[in-house]
């Protein structure tokens, strides 16, 4: 079992095609099951039956947030699918969106969340500011549909 403890600065983002983008922060990955609740009868003697199920499975929106190298492959996706005056085209451009993260020295990855047919509901680009001493950031935030979380056995405390 490696010593190390998995620390949140050395986390990438892929999205079939884009790579290579540094990750600073990831918020929302989550999912719910909306149970359904009510009364589902009554008996003879009036005694109210109540029983919870579980409903639909609902999956939070993914902001993720990542260093700007001038590279525009996040914010091409975003046009592709929600260009005005065009035809939308969210459904043909859905990606498998991964966040991995890697040991200190960048050699074992240690653990990868993958999300399922994502789309970008909002981009924003960098700011600009002068009066700043962090690194320029882009922003996406991502509808999924399911995600997963594959651990590398052995590899974090």
């Amino acid at each position: 079992m490696s010593s190390e403890f998995l620390v949140a600065s050395v986390f990438y983002f892929e999205a079939d095609g884009i790579t290579d983008k540094f990750v600073v922060s990831v918020g929302g990955l989550g999912a719910k099951n909306n149970a359904t609740k009510g009364v589902r009868g009554s008996g003879k003697s009036g005694k109210v039956i109540r029983q919870n199920l579980p409903g639909q499975a609902e999956y939070n929106n993914v902001t993720i947030t990542m260093n700007y190298d001038g590279d525009e492959s996040l914010h091409n996706w975003y046009k592709a699918c929600s260009a005005d005056g065009q035809p939308r085209q969210w459904d043909a451009n859905r990606k498998l969106v991964s966040v991995v993260g890697y040991t200190q020295d960048k050699s074992t990855e240690v653990i990868r969340y993958d999300m399922q047919n994502c789309f970008p509901e909002s981009y924003t680009g960098p700011e600009f500011d002068v009066t700043k001493n962090d690194p320029a950031t882009e922003k996406v935030e991502i509808s999924i549909e399911s995600y997963s979380i594959v651990q590398q056995k052995g590899n974090v405390k």
